[in-house]
């Protein structure tokens, strides 16, 4: 399931920081987990998805008025595309405004493209191209210079609130900084902290299908449910959700050829879920070489999306 490359990350994350990067449960069969997650997210009120579509529906027009409508073309860039879900209201405009435009898929998990380009291909009549990368680990210029050459223009969509799930935030925006041209905008949604309603917001995580979507990894490693007791938490001070599995016995498990020996009461971070202030989403957008163009909150003050460009150029 993994190459060389992602093991030596993985055993490498898990001995350093006692964390599995969540980026990895996407892959392979993990990829249905996260769909089950998604299908309840579009199906229900005040989650993070829902939340996001209402925003974007809102204030699409005033996003895409930002390019030169007069023959625009547009390559619709989903980074961490999930099953293609977050992007909907946007290629929903486009195709009712009769704009042309093509689906571009970026994601680690080939597993989930293909997730999000059968989603997307029941939907729209539209060319599909997809590229499987870790934009974590690297920019990705080249693929993003090379879209435009038949006349297209980029938009960039970070969506879901998936920043959050990064240990590096800086560095994954940095990336994708490096990526864009003068011309590009990037299009990012983040959930905003609400400390009043944290036992709320735990019980959007503590349900099946994010535990079955967390301990894909570990049960792959062959750590059974049986060795582990499992917790959903809020880290006040890293002002993120955490899950964390506690080893009740002795575990040897194994990737690839290596083998990770766990004592009990060793804990292992599966992921986290790190919730942004107004302020440290203008903090750290200024720090990593963004201009903002569009701001914009929900009703509640609990999700963000703003539209941004480099500000290097």
């Amino acid at each position: 399931m993994f190459t060389r490359k992602q093991e030596f990350e993985l055993i490498t994350s898990i001995k350093a920081t006692g964390e599995i990067p969540l980026k990895f449960s996407y892959l392979a069969d993990g990829a249905k987990n996260w769909q089950a997650i998604s299908n309840l997210r579009y199906n229900s009120e005040n989650t993070i998805n829902s939340n996001e579509s209402i925003l974007l529906k809102k204030r699409i027009k005033d996003i895409i008025s930002t390019y030169n409508l007069t023959n625009l073309k547009l390559n619709i860039i989903d980074i961490g595309c999930g099953t293609g879900d977050p992007i909907i209201s946007i290629l929903d405009y486009l195709k009712e405004n009769n704009i042309l435009f093509r689906y571009v898929p970026v994601d680690i998990s080939e597993s989930m493209l293909n997730l999000a380009k059968e989603n997307i291909s029941k939907r729209y009549s539209v060319d599909v191209l997809p590229f499987n990368l870790d934009y974590e680990q690297g920019q990705f210029s080249d693929i993003i210079y090379n879209l435009k050459k038949d006349g297209y223009s980029n938009l960039l969509c970070f969506l879901g609130s998936t920043l959050g799930n990064h240990f590096n935030k800086d560095r994954v925006l940095t990336n994708i900084r490096d990526s864009m041209s003068a011309d590009d905008y990037l299009i990012l949604g983040v959930e905003l902290t609400n400390t009043y309603k944290i036992d709320n917001l735990l019980k959007n995580y503590n349900i099946k299908e994010v535990y079955n979507l967390s301990m894909f990894i570990p049960r792959y490693m062959g750590i059974k449910d049986e060795f582990i007791d499992s917790t959903i938490s809020w880290n006040q001070l890293l002002n993120q959700v955490e899950s964390k599995v506690f080893f009740k016995k002795e575990v040897v498990s194994k990737i690839g050829t290596e083998t990770i020996k766990f004592e009990k009461e060793d804990n292992l971070l599966l992921f986290r879920s790190y919730k942004f202030t107004m302020d440290s989403i203008v903090k750290i957008l200024q720090e990593t070489g963004f201009r903002i163009e569009l701001l914009t909150t929900s009703l509640k003050k609990d999700y963000v999306l703003t539209l941004v460009q480099p500000s290097r150029y």
